[in-house]
């Protein structure tokens, strides 16, 4: 009688096998994780571009874009707001403002209530609470097309000792002030300029600051070329924080002092109410971050981008002489980087009106011209 042996595989064979199979694992994840991160980045910047159009709908019904923050402040009786009642001293942001657009009229109706007559984020002397009632089921309320997949915040920001970003915004401790991952470009004063109305809320260089809205006349910059709004991350933390009704100073109004990425209480910053505020714009994205602007594009920009070059992009009305800025986008070939294209047709058109050249040889190979060009190495 034959007897025939049983294959099987020996420990040596299983060893291998799970070797490989722990090699592809290794290989295969970074991929799936850059995947991912596309893919979540592809949503940030859909959503930037559903809010700047929404912006653009509001002004063809308003024949203006709408402001950073509707009301005054309770310091603010220096232009526009030394006639201002009490009862119309309230914050209501930007956002607020294109919730009709956005297919949130109904959270709209729950904010404005009373044409936001002693309405959300009424500021009063020592602060108040008494308006929080009537607009906390609202304020609570997150839309996602206020929230980056890739941002970190949590829901809610948090609130200290019942204060929200200034002292004379209060919130009842225990109550949802629900973040938000963008903010809107006031310009390039930021916190070294203070709170004043003069420098940063009002007489601020970029497309949005508080009370007035501009109208596309008032950009003689172009649309094409002005920031109309960034990401920021982590606003639920103190030194960060951005609550996407609010319209506030160095929060939901941002500005282009600090260079992008610049870490939550470094930097330049405003030192106020146990906050340090650097007011700058940031992703969870590795290497930058994605702005909308005016014309309703969206571009990522390097957080290694010329600080000259950044600022002049938030300015409404500049006339900026951008000296070198496509050397710079020139150079983000190198990185394999496609989308800083349109930019360099967009800043070339801009510097070209300026009498600025990219320098001869810019545009037949841009990828060798970037490789081969001392600015870039």
């Amino acid at each position: 009688m034959t007897v025939t042996a049983r294959k099987a595989f020996t420990l040596v064979e299983l060893l291998v096998v799970i070797t490989i199979i722990g090699i592809l694992i290794a290989l295969l994840l970074p991929a799936v994780q850059a995947a991912r991160e596309a893919a979540r980045r592809m949503q940030c910047g859909n959503n930037l571009k559903q809010i700047v159009l929404a912006m653009h709908s509001h002004q063809s019904a308003q024949q203006e874009f709408p402001p950073g923050r509707i009301g005054c402040d309770l310091v603010g009786n220096e232009t526009p707001c030394q006639s201002v009642l009490a009862e119309d001293r309230v914050g209501p942001s930007t956002f607020v403002m294109i919730l009709p657009y956005i297919e949130q009229s109904a959270l709209y109706d729950a904010l404005n209530i009373d044409k936001f007559k002693n309405g959300p984020w009424l500021t009063v002397s020592g602060g108040s609470t008494a308006w929080v009632a009537r607009y906390e089921d609202a304020i609570a309320q997150r839309p996602s097309v206020f929230v980056c997949p890739s941002d970190s915040s949590k829901p809610c920001c948090e609130i200290y000792n019942g204060v929200i970003v200034g002292m004379s915004h209060t919130y009842v401790d225990g109550k949802c002030a629900a973040t938000g991952s963008y903010a809107v470009s006031i310009g390039t004063h930021g916190p070294s300029h203070g709170t004043s109305y003069a420098a940063v809320k009002y007489g601020n260089d970029g497309s949005f600051v508080y009370v007035d809205g501009f109208r596309p006349r008032d950009f003689t910059d172009g649309l094409s070329s002005t920031i109309f709004l960034g990401e920021t991350f982590d606003t639920h933390l103190k030194n960060s924080e951005l609550v996407w009704s609010l319209g506030y100073r160095h929060s939901s109004l941002r500005s282009t002092e600090n260079p992008i990425n610049t870490p939550p209480g470094e930097g330049s910053t405003i030192n106020l109410y146990d906050r340090k505020l650097n007011a700058a714009f940031g992703s969870k994205h590795p290497g930058g971050t994605q702005f909308a602007f005016g014309d309703g594009h969206v571009s990522f920009l390097s957080e290694n981008i010329d600080l000259k070059a950044y600022r002049g992009l938030s300015t409404r009305d500049g006339g900026e002489v951008l000296e070198n800025v496509g050397y710079y986008w020139w150079c983000g070939l190198r990185e394999g980087r496609s989308d800083v294209l349109p930019v360099v047709g967009r800043l070339r058109r801009r510097a070209s009106r300026s009498s600025t050249r990219l320098g001869a040889g810019a545009g037949r190979r841009p990828a060798a011209y970037a490789r081969s060009h001392p600015l870039c190495t």
